[in-house]
């Protein structure tokens, strides 16, 4: 006797557990108490709290009377992992006789997941032997998917299997509280095709909402394709996916679609392509057969007039950006026109900002190539690079340090109470603090450096995520735990050693001066390019307001989960409803933080797949490994910090470790000990500001956030590119030197 009430099994509500449903009914009398249990059950204490909880209206009860099945197996399936999100994976969970123990969580099931194709990429099995035959799995999978494709949606089932081995659907019902695709603003990558999360996952961090990687993610095309077009015989600029990929919410640079200009420029090759991107020569990237010789020297004589045209290029966009603004007034009609009317800008804007960083790439591989010459092996090649580029000056990123410091320096120098109670301010109050006028000199200097930096702050690149100027309070946090650790006694203005350059042989005398203009040169732009992003993201801020005005959406921060184009479609959209787009909104946003949970190999090969850390096989070699890039040895306590957010726990002297850091965790620079982190490369910002400071750091360790835990004493060495963890913390899942701080679910293989 199964209750199935009227407007149960939604897609927003399951009422799972909520009614009654009673197994093993034998004749008349049992059949009518059971109806009658049924039917009660629809106003029981539980069922009537969970209507008023999710806000829905009294329900009207049926009751079906099913054949009991005899099940010798029995379970559920979801035709969509409701726990990750995947809509590529399928979930059984079997146990031995009546699925009812494996709804009471009596029973520990058998769970098999299965990919698109059908094939079983994860299980775990209770006992020796697994419940379900192979062609028992494979006939749940297929008659599964051709439910879930008539019901037009993803189906949460229950089945069972009596002793004879038919297999009987006892129900079906939506799958509730789901996400979208995490696939669905995919572009699509050829199966031969390279590409990495390196370099690109430096400027944009983590997943990305719908707008910023149909704008940002544009924007980077078009500039890699703008340098194509400048040296390497491309045509023109296409509307194509071929140097970004996007997958999972996540970018990739398509090492594949960059490869082609070592075809027709000389000292353009995939090996160097590699170096530049991952710190390594990728195994299996191959461009394109060479074309004649004349046509690749006449590639390289553009690629150097590319490079020398930098400055002039950076002049001249320089003094569009003074003038560009976007008039938002009027409706949201026109508040679009105005953003399409804008766009080209940040085209733009990306087309300078990536050839002035192709000149630091130049300028560097030439300072490496010199010091290769040298004696020593590679290691300390790296080293001494690192020490001489840490010589540039008035380099962007580091003059906001800097600026920064100058105000958490005043205010530790008042009186001790007065900078004790800021640092005790929630941020909302320490932010009216800085603007109270009493303290003049602290006030004015925050107010320059908003109005100088103000575009800037974590993710910067991102159209949703709000800038210092947008959010001073996110800065005002970082800005107290400076004062703080001045206060507990921190030092700072640690520089790092001048450079001496009649030391230096001729050549390195004459590269080294341009290496440092191009950091700087490509610091500025960066800058920019960032303004030029801020301005955009402001104004779609705007449209998000003039669109809930006209009642498409329930919030402004719903604009930013749709693609550019589908913003087009729903501005225009006279007839649109409220609840169509802001459903998709809201299922996009939901979608976000699963994407955020990703994790993919630095290099993929194919479409990109996550990683499932069930499975990662435990490194039996103790050291963390990547690439110094800036000199020292440290010991101290770790710091993981996965955001900009969990940064503001950082103490004095602890060694930061984090997937990657942008401008925005540039003020605790001053706090830390050293820094670790997962990607990034010699000119990545990171080990920009780390060399100004003097700070050892190594980047590009691919793990070093996964095998090292808040409180763990570590040893980074940065004169060998090596992190060692001396001793776990209290509570760390690994062992010194051998630490992978993956739970023991997530460490289980497949025991099939």
């Amino acid at each position: 006797m199964r209750s199935s009430a009227i407007g149960e099994d939604g897609e927003h509500a399951s009422f799972a557990g909520q009614y009654e449903s009673i197994l093993n009914v034998q004749g008349l009398e049992q059949l009518q108490s059971a109806i009658e249990q049924c039917v009660a059950s629809l106003h029981s204490d539980r069922a009537d709290a969970y209507q008023h909880d999710q806000h829905i209206a009294p329900a009207t009860m049926c009751v079906v009377v099913q054949k009991m099945v005899d099940a010798a197996v029995a379970g559920v399936l979801f035709t969509v992992d409701p726990v990750s999100n995947r809509y590529d994976r399928l979930v059984i969970d079997a146990v031995a006789g009546l699925g009812e123990a494996l709804v009471s969580g009596e029973a520990t099931p058998d769970h098999y997941e299965f990919d698109e194709s059908g094939t079983l990429c994860y299980s775990e099995v209770v006992n020796d032997s697994p419940l379900l035959a192979d062609d028992q799995q494979q006939l749940l999978i297929s008659q599964a998917r051709a439910a879930a494709q008539q019901a037009g949606q993803p189906l949460d089932m229950e089945w069972a299997i009596d002793g004879a081995g038919q297999l009987y659907w006892v129900q079906a019902r939506p799958i509730t509280t789901l996400a979208s695709d995490l696939r669905e603003q995919d572009t699509v990558v050829p199966p031969q095709d390279i590409v990495t999360r390196c370099n690109i996952g430096e400027m944009m961090p983590g997943a990305c909402c719908p707008l910023t990687l149909s704008v940002t993610g544009r924007g980077i095309e078009q500039g890699m394709q703008h340098m194509h077009v400048s040296y390497a015989g491309r045509p023109a600029i296409t509307d194509d996916w071929t140097q970004v990929a996007i997958s999972h919410g996540q970018m990739f640079i398509n090492m594949t679609g960059g490869a082609v200009a070592s075809a027709s420029v000389m000292g353009i090759d995939v090996e160097s392509q590699g170096q530049s991107l991952c710190g390594r020569v990728v195994p299996g990237l191959q461009g394109p057969p060479p074309r004649p010789l004349p046509i690749r020297l006449l590639g390289f004589a553009r690629l150097l007039k590319y490079i020398l045209g930098a400055d002039k290029a950076i002049n001249t966009f320089r003094t569009e950006l003074d003038s560009f603004s976007i008039n938002t007034s009027g409706d949201s009609a026109a508040v679009l026109q105005a953003i399409n009317t804008a766009l080209p800008v940040l085209h733009r804007a990306y087309w300078v900002h990536l050839q002035s960083s192709a000149t630091s790439g130049f300028s560097g591989a030439v300072l490496h190539v010199m010091l290769a010459r040298g004696p020593g092996d590679e290691a300390d090649h790296e080293s001494e690079a690192a020490r001489l580029l840490a010589g540039a000056k008035d380099v962007e990123s580091a003059v906001l340090v800097e600026q920064l410091d100058d105000i958490a320096r005043g205010i530790a120098g008042l009186e001790r109470d007065t900078a004790e109670a800021f640092c005790e301010l929630s941020p909302a109050e320490a932010l009216a603090w800085l603007g109270d006028k009493t303290t003049s000199d602290i006030a004015n200097a925050f107010d320059a450096f908003l109005e100088r930096h103000g575009h800037r702050g974590y993710r910067e690149l991102c159209v949703r995520q709000p800038s210092w100027s947008q959010h001073p309070e996110s800065l005002v946090s970082t800005l107290q735990a400076s004062v703080k650790a001045r206060l507990a006694g921190a030092t700072d203005d640690v520089s790092p050693t001048a450079i001496n350059l009649d030391e230096l042989s001729r050549g390195l005398r004459w590269i080294l001066p341009k290496a440092h203009n191009a950091i700087r040169r490509r610091e500025a732009t960066k800058s920019m390019l960032v303004k030029a992003t801020h301005t955009l993201s402001e104004a779609y801020h705007v449209l998000g307001q003039r669109l809930v005005a006209k009642g498409v959406l329930k919030d402004s921060d719903q604009v930013f989960f749709f693609s550019h184009a589908e913003l087009q479609s729903l501005t225009n959209d006279a007839h649109s409803e409220e609840s169509d787009w802001a459903n998709i909104a809201d299922r996009r946003r939901m979608a976000l933080a699963f994407q955020n949970q990703i994790e993919f190999e630095e290099i993929c090969y194919g479409p990109p797949q996550p990683i499932d850390k069930r499975t990662r096989a435990h490194d039996e070699d103790g050291q963390i490994r990547g690439r110094a890039v800036s000199r020292g040895v440290a010991e101290g306590p770790a710091r993981v910090a996965h955001s900009v957010e969990e940064a503001s726990a950082l103490e004095p002297g602890e060694i930061l470790v984090a997937p990657i850091t942008d401008v925005g965790w540039t003020p605790y620079f001053n706090l830390i000990a050293g820094l670790v982190t997962d990607i990034g490369s010699s000119v990545s910002h990171g080990a920009v500001i780390a060399r100004e400071y003097g700070l050892p750091a190594i980047v590009n360790t691919r793990e070093g956030t996964r095998r090292i835990t808040t409180g763990d004493l570590i040893r980074l060495d940065a004169d060998n590119g090596t992190v060692e963890v001396l001793q776990c913390s209290a509570g760390s899942a690994g062992t010194p030197s051998t630490t992978d701080n993956t739970t023991d679910s997530e460490a289980r293989s497949n025991p099939r």
